[in-house]
Parts: C-alpha cells; sequence; structure tokens
C-alpha cells in the first residue's frame, strides 16, 4: 500500500479529524509539520497540493486530497472496517448536514482563535515585525498574507470582535444541545461516525477562546464530548511536534 502522508499543524482541529479516522482505522500514516504563523500552507509547491492553501491535506501515492471531511468519507471508502459512515442514505445525509453545520461555525471561531490563541503564540515568540516579514516573504509574495500576519504579530486583542463571535457560538452550541437533548450517544444514534469526528475537535477548544463555560451551559454537549474523550483515537490523535521523536505516528 503506498504510504499516507498528512500535513497537518499543531493546534489545528481539521487535522485532528483525520488523524482520529485514521487511528479509528488502525491505520499508519505519516505527519508533516506546517507552521501556519510563517504561512507554511501558502507555499507554491503547498498550493500544487492543496489550492485552498489551508491544513490539512492527505498524501496516498500520486493522489492529493484536501477538506478534512472529504478526506475522512476518502478514507472510510478505502478501508471500510470499522464502518464511520451509515449504509442508510438518510443517516449519510444527517452526517453531512453536521458536517455543513460545523464548517458554518467555523468561520467566527476562526476569527476568535486569531484574536486570542494566534496572537498570543505569534508575539510570545518575541520575533520582530522585520523578522516576521522576512520569513514569510520566503514562502510566499502574496502582500495579503504578509499583512494579515503583521496585523497578528503587531495589533492588540479585539475584544469585541471576541464577544461578538462569542454569542453566534453560544447560539450554535444551543442548536447541538437540543439536538442530543432526546438521549442519544452519538450525533447519528447509537453509531460512532464521522459526524462525531467533525463535530469534536474543534467544540474541544473553545477555552482557547475564552469561552470556558461551554459544557455548563451545554450539558449534554459536555456529555458528547466526554463520550468522545473517553475513545482510544482522542488521545491517541492529540499529536504534538515535540511529542514525537520523529512526525511519523503508527496507531499501536
Amino acid at each position: 500500500m503506498d504510504p499516507l502522508v498528512l500535513y497537518d499543524a499543531p493546534n489545528s482541529p481539521c487535522g485532528r479529524r483525520v488523524r482520529i479516522c485514521l487511528i479509528e482505522k488502525a491505520i499508519p500514516f505519516e505527519i508533516r509539520w506546517m507552521s501556519l504563523g510563517l504561512m507554511d500552507q501558502k507555499q507554491p509547491w503547498y498550493l500544487e497540493l492543496n489550492p485552498n492553501g489551508l491544513v490539512p491535506t492527505l498524501v496516498h501515492g500520486p493522489q492529493a486530497f484536501y477538506e478534512s471531511n472529504v478526506i475522512n468519507e476518502y478514507i472510510d471508502s478505502l478501508f471500510p472496517d470499522p464502518p464511520l459512515v451509515p449504509d442508510e442514505p438518510y443517516l449519510q445525509a444527517q452526517m453531512r448536514m453536521w458536517m455543513a453545520f460545523e464548517l458554518d461555525w467555523a468561520k467566527p471561531f476562526r476569527d476568535a482563535v486569531y484574536e486570542t490563541m494566534g496572537k498570543k503564540r505569534l508575539q510570545d515568540t518575541d520575533i520582530s515585525p522585520a523578522d516576521l516579514k522576512r520569513e514569510i516573504s520566503a514562502r510566499t509574495d502574496n502582500p495579503f498574507y504578509l499583512k494579515f500576519a503583521l496585523n497578528v504579530l503587531t495589533r492588540p486583542k479585539n475584544d469585541e470582535l471576541i464577544a461578538d463571535r462569542h454569542h453566534v457560538l453560544a447560539e450554535k452550541m444551543a442548536l447541538m444541545e437540543e439536538r442530543l437533548s432526546d438521549g442519544r450517544t452519538w450525533l447519528l444514534g447509537d453509531a460512532f461516525s464521522l459526524a462525531d469526528i467533525a463535530l469534536g475537535p474543534r467544540t474541544e477548544m473553545f477555552p482557547i477562546i475564552e469561552m470556558d463555560d461551554v459544557y455548563d451551559r451545554f450539558p449534554h454537549v459536555g456529555a458528547f464530548m466526554q463520550r468522545l474523550r473517553q475513545r482510544p483515537s482522542w488521545a491517541m490523535s492529540d499529536i504534538k511536534p515535540d511529542s514525537l521523536e520523529d512526525v511519523t505516528k503508527v496507531p499501536a
């Protein structure tokens, strides 16, 4: 079998989705880490693999796949055991609607991430604007990405924007809470699926955007996440570059 190579980034919920899927199926894979703050994902060679300039990208032999939910459906079709996509067309549609639901609130979530974790992480490196400009200019000649990174580095946190995004995200979590309130184990019912993998990683990241009380406000969402954390793939997918001697991860 051709090796599976995952281009990923630390703290990427989208990358973690793919890691969970691969680990659930006990498929060996290699991780190649990208620095999003330095715009590794905007380099011309990477845009050849993924024209969206995002992570993750999965390379399987001569073929490249991007968009985490698309990647996971490809993995499930290629390695169907254990199945993570339901057989019933209605449940398949429900699965993809949950994916679309998460994609809808991913944008306001990312806005809040840039203002919180993104700014703190980049500013804590003590990199100078001149050094940041040099690093990014070595990766891309698109001036927008340099302007964006410099704004993250030099501008103070925008508390008003963060508060606005919190209101939008709370509305989304209220909808998820209502759906889970009927006692179902997983989003589609009794069977764990790609829908759960799609929602879990970003839901777990609310504390980094300064929403620490999500599970208190939405206890059914909290119970869902507790069940997800109990799966071995959850802990095994929590991979960081400094946690590995190499960047290769082979599930036990």
